[in-house]
Protein backbone atom coordinates (compact mmCIF):
# COMPACT_ATOMS: atom_id res chain seq x y z
CA UNK A 1 0.00 0.00 0.00
CA UNK A 2 1.20 3.64 -0.96
CA UNK A 3 1.99 6.10 1.89
CA UNK A 4 -0.72 8.97 2.44
CA UNK A 5 1.81 11.59 1.02
CA UNK A 6 2.29 9.13 -2.24
CA UNK A 7 -1.11 9.08 -2.61
CA UNK A 8 -1.67 13.06 -2.49
CA UNK A 9 1.39 13.61 -4.48
CA UNK A 10 -0.26 11.59 -7.47
CA UNK A 11 -3.76 12.93 -6.56
CA UNK A 12 -2.44 16.49 -7.68
CA UNK A 13 -0.94 15.05 -10.41
CA UNK A 14 -3.82 13.95 -11.70
CA UNK A 15 -6.07 16.92 -10.88
CA UNK A 16 -3.75 18.51 -13.38
CA UNK A 17 -4.28 16.03 -15.64
CA UNK A 18 -7.84 15.99 -15.79
CA UNK A 19 -8.64 19.13 -15.05
CA UNK A 20 -5.98 21.85 -15.19
CA UNK A 21 -8.07 24.33 -14.75
CA UNK A 22 -9.31 23.56 -10.98
CA UNK A 23 -5.55 22.78 -10.32
CA UNK A 24 -4.53 25.80 -11.62
CA UNK A 25 -6.41 27.37 -8.28
CA UNK A 26 -3.98 25.69 -6.36
CA UNK A 27 -6.87 23.63 -4.33
CA UNK A 28 -6.14 22.53 -0.53
CA UNK A 29 -6.36 18.94 0.91
CA UNK A 30 -10.41 19.26 2.95
CA UNK A 31 -9.94 15.45 3.79
CA UNK A 32 -8.23 12.03 3.23
CA UNK A 33 -9.92 8.82 3.63
CA UNK A 34 -9.00 5.39 3.46
CA UNK A 35 -12.17 2.80 1.67
CA UNK A 36 -13.56 0.63 4.69
CA UNK A 37 -11.97 -2.18 2.08
CA UNK A 38 -8.47 -0.37 2.12
CA UNK A 39 -8.45 -0.54 -1.89
CA UNK A 40 -8.90 3.28 -2.46
CA UNK A 41 -8.19 6.67 -1.30
CA UNK A 42 -10.52 9.39 -1.73
CA UNK A 43 -9.08 13.15 -1.26
CA UNK A 44 -11.26 15.89 -1.54
CA UNK A 45 -9.54 19.21 -2.77
CA UNK A 46 -11.00 22.40 -2.10
CA UNK A 47 -10.47 25.90 -4.16
CA UNK A 48 -12.02 29.22 -4.62
CA UNK A 49 -11.93 31.40 -8.03
CA UNK A 50 -8.77 33.76 -7.69
CA UNK A 51 -11.16 36.60 -8.87
CA UNK A 52 -11.70 37.77 -5.38
CA UNK A 53 -8.40 37.77 -3.37
CA UNK A 54 -9.74 38.15 0.14
CA UNK A 55 -14.08 37.83 0.91
CA UNK A 56 -14.96 41.21 2.69
CA UNK A 57 -18.73 40.67 2.95
CA UNK A 58 -21.13 38.02 2.55
CA UNK A 59 -21.64 38.90 -0.64
CA UNK A 60 -18.06 38.50 -1.65
CA UNK A 61 -18.28 35.07 -0.45
CA UNK A 62 -21.33 34.31 -2.13
CA UNK A 63 -19.61 35.69 -5.36
CA UNK A 64 -17.16 33.42 -5.33
CA UNK A 65 -18.23 29.91 -4.67
CA UNK A 66 -15.75 27.15 -2.90
CA UNK A 67 -15.09 24.48 -5.40
CA UNK A 68 -15.01 20.85 -4.79
CA UNK A 69 -13.42 17.87 -6.12
CA UNK A 70 -12.71 14.14 -4.76
CA UNK A 71 -10.05 12.42 -6.39
CA UNK A 72 -10.32 8.36 -5.89
CA UNK A 73 -6.51 6.46 -5.73
CA UNK A 74 -6.20 2.68 -5.78
CA UNK A 75 -4.10 2.44 -2.16
CA UNK A 76 -2.09 -0.40 -3.51
CA UNK A 77 -0.33 1.15 -6.96
CA UNK A 78 -1.95 4.58 -7.07
CA UNK A 79 -3.46 3.96 -10.07
CA UNK A 80 -6.62 6.84 -10.98
CA UNK A 81 -10.29 5.56 -10.10
CA UNK A 82 -11.78 8.82 -10.17
CA UNK A 83 -11.78 12.53 -10.01
CA UNK A 84 -15.69 13.31 -9.54
CA UNK A 85 -18.05 16.38 -7.12
CA UNK A 86 -18.55 15.52 -4.01
CA UNK A 87 -21.57 14.06 -3.08
CA UNK A 88 -24.19 16.26 -1.47
CA UNK A 89 -24.88 14.46 1.42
Amino acid sequence: MLAPNEVLVKARVYLGEVIPEFAELEPKVEEMVLAHDSSAWNITFYARSKNISKPETVADMLSNPRIEKVVSVAANDGALIAVRNPAPF
